[in-house]
């Protein structure tokens, strides 16, 4: 049990998080990208388009939680982590790559995302033998 508190510790870190950011972007999608220097405006399809994403990170994070009191999500949760803070940061440091770099905020986020997920894949790693049943 004990070798298994740090890496559901930080499944809850990351999901309670990943509900912050999806619960900005779902609710307050203008104040929370304006933070970041980005001014949304009044267009309905590009907030459509900013609170879907907010959604799903919200249900993702709910997943990452259940990983902290449940066991048999805890590996799951972990992949999860994975995939979402390594799609983003990855996706980030490309758009550096081809856009330049964004408000030092946004790189600062790059960072941790790549963090997290680099944490996140040492605990998978860690968590047992890889299946693919």
């Amino acid at each position: 049990m004990m070798a298994q508190l740090l890496p559901r510790t930080f499944a809850g870190v990351a999901g309670g998080l990943l509900m912050v950011i999806g619960a900005g972007l779902l609710f307050q999608p203008h104040n929370f990208s304006a933070a970041n220097g980005i001014i949304l405006g009044d267009n309905p399809s590009l907030i459509s388009e900013i609170r879907a994403p907010g959604a799903v990170l919200m249900v993702s994070a709910i997943f990452m939680i259940l990983g902290v009191g449940r066991e048999r999500f805890l590996r799951p949760a972990l992949a999860l982590i994975m995939a979402i803070y390594g799609s983003y940061g990855l996706a980030r440091l490309l758009s550096i790559m081809l856009d330049g770099p964004p408000s030092p905020s946004l790189v600062q986020a790059m960072i941790l995302e790549l963090i997290i997920a680099s944490f996140a894949l040492i605990f998978w790693l860690r968590s047992g033998p890889i299946s693919l049943r």
